[in-house]
């Protein structure tokens, strides 16, 4: 049974980024997303991504929301995710999660996916691809 939210309906999703790095501004709190990319691209078979940042932003929730993010293979298994919670103080907030990944590993070339849901309910997906060079 999916996880239910605890204040009504779920968050509604802004956005869903990836990129290389988020920076934020502590005086501002703006933030900068730097090398945002759609591809993934190595000379090899299985290619690990040394970095790589998953934006998201979101807004209209209520209290504390617990989140899974996922991403998927070409064949629909799960490379990786992650369990979390954020918290939004005032429904008309945006709320930005930063998720840092660090040496994810793919094994096959083709379209990957990260799915983020919140309480069970999937809200936002996006899609990037991982090319192999054939060097000639």
């Amino acid at each position: 049974m999916a996880e239910e939210h605890k204040q009504g309906a779920a968050p509604k999703a802004l956005a869903m980024v990836i990129c290389d790095m988020v920076i934020r501004d502590e005086a501002t709190k703006n933030v900068t997303l730097v090398g945002l990319f759609n591809t993934v691209t190595g000379p090899r078979l299985p290619l690990m991504q040394d970095r790589m940042h998953v934006f998201v932003s979101l807004t209209n929730g209520h209290g504390e929301n617990p989140f899974l993010l996922q991403c998927k293979a070409p064949d629909d298994s799960v490379v990786f995710e992650m369990k979390g919670e954020f918290e939004f103080k005032d429904p008309l907030a945006v709320a930005d999660l930063n998720i840092a990944l660090r040496g994810l590993i793919f094994q096959q070339r083709g379209n990957y996916l990260f799915d983020f849901s919140c309480g069970g309910e999937l809200l936002i997906t996006r899609r990037f691809s991982v090319i192999v060079e054939d060097k000639k």
